[in-house]
């Protein structure tokens, strides 16, 4: 045979087994191709992924609930129904709707009411039952989804070896509008439904996540700004009791809670802006007019607050939450909480006036941060800014008053969870304090932890905040720490300084930095300021 003819016989050959493989549905690879395509067999249907450049299986918009349209706006999640065949998980599900980030002016491209889907990370689809982390992003209720780019899961899951979840849930007045007042007890929950979708949603990874490596039994949620404070909601919530074993709350306290009436005034305002008087008309409203009325709405805000987010209803959350955990409610649950050094340094972006003026000004614009000066033994907005002055000679009135109020709206009702959970349960108390090199009037400003926690420091967007050249040292350290939590329930072990839990006496503290290191109390003093007062969501509230 000639050697052209030898040629085409092989290439012939081989083009032949090909087709015959593929009619017998074999599986054909070759050496330095990608592995075979992942499929999961959970118990609504089989799904495939995709697998990352890093060698992590992937999948993207499972839909974990019924969606939430027509007559089910404004109702509790209903559980996703079975499919057909396999569901290609693929590409993210739509976003929940929202108007644009009041900070960044950025909103996900596409959205849609049908928005209840989670997306999954793990290093392998098999049986070796991983420890799972499912995350709850932030957004003030108002903004962001699982699929944004600092919440790739590949880095983590690869890192330590876990299942990574990220979730949608409603936001704004689709998840978090009061209409108990209007129609009854068929509405009773309305003003919780977004934490109703992450209970739902922890149900089915309950259910499904052994499909997909990970271990029902052993599931960490985390989350941080709202995603943190829907994390202190879940641990007092009775249909969240159960589904998980450990927690994780960054930057976020249940301090930031709506009382009913609070509540029922947001709806009255929303509904006059909207321009209807009953809940059909409420459910004529499309899509597009929710969010115009919630946006106009929130620029017409004159003080500080969340416009939207978690009330206490009697029902969902029946008491505050705070309460509960010191009642027990969350007894069992591990929990890692903590803030970063200079979290309301963010909202200078926004609101420039607040790194200037004295805390005497700025204040009464913020109605917990005056409530919370009143229930002080030192009573007064002068009183406390000369407190915290006397610790810190070279700071401005502008600097006073951004620390003062990180500790009023951030880091003491962090640290009340801390005191009642940890009497209850293994708690660990951390402090970020990593500043940016970008914009170094922000300091360790809030969300900026979240590229080191996820391994994601150069996702899109985060170069402005962290630079281009982050310590990745600090992230391993977070990973790590985070990783070793979701296995075992405490956050030691290889590439982890020394940390002893907290406790009411000694306070021990992780100082995340490029050096990390355990303090006992740190900014001990200012925290005395605020002895005695509560900030369980009722005294000060919003």
């Amino acid at each position: 045979m000639r050697h052209t003819d030898s040629h085409r016989w092989l290439a012939g050959t081989l083009a032949l087994l090909l087709v015959f493989a593929l009619l017998l549905g074999v599986s054909v690879a070759f050496t330095g191709c990608a592995s075979s395509t992942p499929v999961a067999t959970t118990k609504l249907g089989k799904v495939q992924g995709a697998v990352t450049t890093k060698g992590i299986d992937t999948f993207k918009g499972i839909p974990y609930a019924t969606p939430p349209v027509g007559d089910l706006r404004f109702m509790p999640p209903k559980p996703a129904a079975p499919w057909n065949g396999t569901f290609m998980a693929l590409k993210y599900g739509k976003a929940a709707p929202q108007p644009p980030d009041a900070l960044s002016g950025v909103r996900p491209a596409q959205q849609s009411e049908d928005c209840l889907t989670l997306n999954v990370w793990t290093p392998a689809v098999d049986s070796s039952k991983r420890p799972v982390m499912v995350w709850i992003h932030g957004g003030g209720f108002t903004n962001g989804s699982g699929s944004d780019p600092i919440y790739d899961g590949a880095n983590l899951s690869k890192r330590e070896n876990v299942t990574v979840v990220t979730i949608n849930y409603r936001l704004g007045p689709f998840g978090f509008l009061y209409l108990s007042g209007l129609g009854g007890p068929d509405y009773a929950q309305s003003g919780n439904l977004g934490l109703l979708d992450q209970v739902e949603a922890v149900k089915w990874v309950k259910d499904n996540i052994s499909a997909f490596g990970g271990d029902p039994s052993n599931i960490t949620v985390f989350g941080e700004s709202a995603g943190s404070i829907s994390i202190c909601s879940l641990l007092g919530m009775p249909a969240a009791k159960g589904l998980f074993k450990r927690a994780i709350a960054e930057s976020g306290a249940p301090n930031l809670m709506h009382s009913a009436q609070n509540a029922q005034s947001i709806t009255t305002k929303f509904m006059q802006q909207a321009g209807v008087t009953d809940i059909a008309g409420l459910r004529a409203l499309t899509t597009a007019q929710m969010v115009a009325a919630e946006t106009a709405m929130s620029q017409q805000k004159t003080s500080y607050e969340l416009v939207f987010g978690p009330v206490i209803d009697g029902s969902a959350i029946p008491q505050p939450p705070l309460d509960a955990v010191a009642a027990g409610s969350a007894a069992g649950v591990d929990l890692i909480i903590g803030t970063n050094l200079d979290e309301m340094r963010l909202w200078t972006l926004a609101v420039p006036q607040l790194a200037r003026f004295p805390l005497a000004v700025v204040s009464p614009y913020i109605p917990m941060v005056q409530q919370a000066i009143t229930l002080t033994a030192l009573a007064t907005p002068e009183a406390v800014s000369a407190s915290y002055a006397s610790r810190r000679p070279a700071a401005s009135a502008g600097d006073v008053s951004l620390a003062v109020m990180t500790d009023v709206m951030f880091r003491v009702p962090a640290i009340r969870v801390a005191e009642s959970q940890s009497a209850k349960q293994k708690t660990w108390m951390y402090l970020f304090t990593w500043p940016s090199p970008t914009i170094k009037s922000l300091g360790a400003c809030h969300a900026i932890e979240l590229a080191f926690v996820f391994g994601n420091l150069k996702a899109a967007r985060v170069s402005r905040l962290i630079g281009q050249d982050p310590p990745q040292v600090l992230s391993n350290t977070m990973q790590d720490a985070w990783g070793a939590f979701a296995k075992t329930g405490d956050p030691n072990g290889k590439g982890v300084p020394s940390w002893k839990a907290y406790d009411a006496q000694t306070r021990a503290t992780m100082i995340l930095n490029t050096t990390s290191k355990q303090e006992d109390d740190p900014y001990g003093a200012d925290r005395a300021v605020w002895n005695g007062v509560p900030f369980n969501g009722v005294k000060p509230s919003l």
